[in-house]
């Protein structure tokens, strides 16, 4: 079989029409793709090698048997076949499902975020959040990279890292826009990359030219760690639940939160200077906005 990236194919489909005659090995790889798809779509070959106990190469030789020129090719398709499947609105639906049938819906969301950030706890390195503190306190230009939903989690670093006196860059659109903010980029600025499962041609064009560049790079990711997780200096983790559902922000906004907080207890005398002139400032608007109301 000749070799192609097969876009726009079903790999559940594609792994039928193969099955009979693949090795014992690559019946394990198959099962485990079939019953895993939203999972395997995010994980690298050495990932699942190492959980099925194979060799990374019988899982570069299962891609090729399917058709694939290589095995990114086939996580390709498996990603595109999760988004197909899992859209917005799926996702949006079949969590009113679960919370309709279970009562109150704060409630039980109520219960599922602290389920989460229990899990945050356990899962997050405490190593990770250090260096990234001190990646924080140690660079004065920061670039903060989030598209779609996390464009609110920029804002919110942008604004409190302003007010601690650092220079913040704004990384939240894609295009144009992005390339004329990287433009900009030294080797002295951090980068704060915040990504979940999507990876967008912005999001790689923006990792690849950070590392050109050779900028530091802290990611804040919950399913991409083992696809990008060499792409960054500190990977900070924020699971959100599972992929194929509707997701919140609180995990990864409790992580920036708590790094936030961290800088400014090592940073405190710094930050409340810069606090008293941002309250000198407000106070001298508010005069000048009752002259003008005098007039």
């Amino acid at each position: 079989m000749g070799k192609t990236d097969h876009q726009g194919s079903d790999i559940a489909q594609l792994i039928s029409d193969q099955y009979n005659s693949l090795t014992k090995s690559e019946k394990i790889i198959a099962n485990f793709l079939r019953k895993n798809q939203e999972e395997s779509a995010f994980l690298s070959a050495g990932e699942i090698a190492r959980r099925l106990e194979l060799s990374e190469a019988t899982l570069v030789r299962f891609a090729r048997t399917l058709g694939f020129c290589s095995y990114p090719a086939m996580r390709a398709v498996l990603q595109d076949n999760f988004r197909q499947r899992v859209t917005h609105s799926t996702r949006l639906r079949g969590r009113l499902d679960e919370m309709q049938q279970n009562g109150d819906i704060f409630e039980r969301l109520t219960a599922t975020e602290i389920d989460y950030l229990t899990q945050a706890m356990e899962l997050i390195d405490r190593n990770a959040m250090d260096k990234a503190v001190e990646l924080i306190r140690s660079h004065e230009k920061i670039f903060v990279y989030g598209l779609g939903p996390s464009i609110s989690l920029v804002d919110l670093m942008e604004i409190r890292l302003q007010r601690f006196g650092k220079e913040v860059v704004p990384l939240k659109y894609s295009g144009r826009e992005l390339i004329d903010s990287l433009l900009v980029m030294k080797p002295t600025d951090l980068v704060f990359v915040i990504c979940f499962f999507d990876q967008n041609p912005s999001l790689r064009l923006m990792l690849e030219y950070s590392r050109q560049v050779g900028s530091t790079i802290i990611m804040l990711t919950d399913t991409l760690e083992t696809i990008l997780g060499d792409k960054a200096d500190v990977i900070l983790s924020a699971r959100r639940g599972p992929v194929g559902e509707f997701h919140s922000l609180v995990v990864p906004m409790t992580v920036i939160n708590a790094l936030l907080l961290s800088v400014a207890s090592k940073e405190q005398e710094n930050i409340m200077l810069m606090l008293d002139r941002l309250d000198s400032l407000r106070d001298q608007l508010q005069e000048y906005n009752r002259d003008d109301d005098l007039l």
